[in-house]
């Protein structure tokens, strides 16, 4: 036999064993070959031999400001003086102005109801996906180049679930409150709701959390939760957001509304003050011992709800007692991921979440002129 022909055979015959024993060990780990659908927590360390940049996250502890971050895999942190903006900008590059990490404590505005908005942009599912965020901002001038607010008195509504899944969820929350900083300064608008992946991880339900998200908690020695805690910015930040919103005859909602919800005659207030006051950030104890917030935390609450979709034959004329409810002509909804910002029921439900969690597409809604457009990635405005 010939060196080639020899070569040839000894690595076909290490492919067979190699094959031979991964196959035997999936059949001991499935004996019965079934499929498997393991939640995100049971997968494998991805990360372990990966340099994990993430952060910072602040606490206060103590009497302190403390700054955490991770970088290349270790743990770093600093105390820095309360609201010393300067330093965490120098360290991270953050453009976050003197006061911005204030939390106010004002009373909040639960009704969240605003008239006679021109330009609106709204996108939700983010889930870790930084770079197609910031790709549809800047293709629809929302953000300049170096992801400053450009819309000027526009309303940029973001429907939840930054949070989970995907590698940079921490730079999308601190954009996002950048540009609610920015936003402010020129008379427009950021509306953070919260999603049922917010609320999951402020509730310590971490089965979908993106695997680097694991790494940074241990090398941090908490739980990924302690992160947005309520001693933490992102938690007080976060446990001042809203789950309704109301522009001009849009109601805007992470999952959707229900025929229950409406028989139980919540209103936006009611239901904003609701989860602000007694769900995000509280205790399942807490919630499954309270009627109205076992609803609002279950299928058929404002972060789940996903009936529109289940019932292939959904009536349109509830979806007209809804909107009839909120005096409102259009429901935006995210949550149930369809190939591109789609239109129901005559238009008068939206459905926005085009699948941006995947990480190579993404849709955001625009109102302009008194019209919807599907805007895509590479800037194009498709009419609804």
């Amino acid at each position: 036999m010939g060196k080639r022909k020899l070569h040839n055979a000894i690595i076909y015959a290490l492919s067979i064993f190699i094959l031979f024993h991964i196959l035997s060990f999936k059949n001991k780990e499935n004996p019965e070959g079934k499929e498997q659908s393991l939640p995100k927590a049971e997968e494998p360390h991805f990360f372990k031999n990966k340099r994990i940049v993430d952060g910072p996250y602040i606490f206060y502890e103590d009497g302190n400001t403390v700054v955490r971050w991770v970088y290349k895999n270790r743990m770093a942190e600093r105390i820095v003086p309360l609201n010393g903006t300067w330093l965490i900008n120098r360290k991270f590059g953050l453009n976050l102005k003197h006061n911005w990490l204030d939390i106010p404590d004002t009373a909040l505005d639960y009704e969240q109801s605003f008239e006679n908005i021109e330009n609106i942009a709204v996108i939700s599912d983010i889930h870790g996906q930084f770079d197609v965020f910031v790709k549809l901002l800047k293709s629809h001038n929302i953000i300049d180049n170096e992801c400053n607010w450009n819309f000027g008195n526009g309303h940029l509504v973001i429907l939840g679930d930054i949070l989970d899944r995907g590698p940079k969820v921490t730079e999308a929350l601190w954009l996002t409150l950048r540009l609610e900083k920015q936003a402010e300064l020129s008379g427009g608008k950021v509306h953070f709701l919260l999603g049922n992946h917010e609320l999951m991880v402020l509730n310590n339900d971490l089965r979908y959390i993106h695997e680097k998200y694991r790494e940074t908690s241990e090398l941090m020695d908490k739980n990924y939760t302690d992160l947005f805690a309520g001693n933490t910015f992102f938690g007080k930040w976060l446990r001042t957001k809203p789950v309704l919103l109301k522009i001009n005859d849009f109601l805007f909602v992470h999952a959707g509304i229900s025929t229950e919800f409406l028989d139980r005659g919540y209103t936006i207030s009611e239901t904003n003050k609701l989860f602000i006051d007694s769900i995000t950030g509280k205790s399942w104890k807490e919630i499954l011992n309270n009627e109205d917030l076992k609803f609002l935390m279950g299928n058929n609450g404002v972060v789940w709800h996903r009936g529109y979709f289940k019932n292939e034959n959904f009536p349109e004329e509830e979806i007209d007692l809804i909107l009839k409810y909120f005096t409102a002509k259009h429901l935006i909804i995210g949550h149930t991921t369809l190939p591109n910002i789609t239109p129901l029921f005559n238009s008068k439900v939206i459905g926005i979440d085009a699948g941006i969690k995947d990480g190579d597409y993404g849709e955001i809604l625009i109102y302009k002129g008194n019209k919807l457009f599907r805007g895509t990635p590479n800037g194009a405005l498709i009419g609804l």
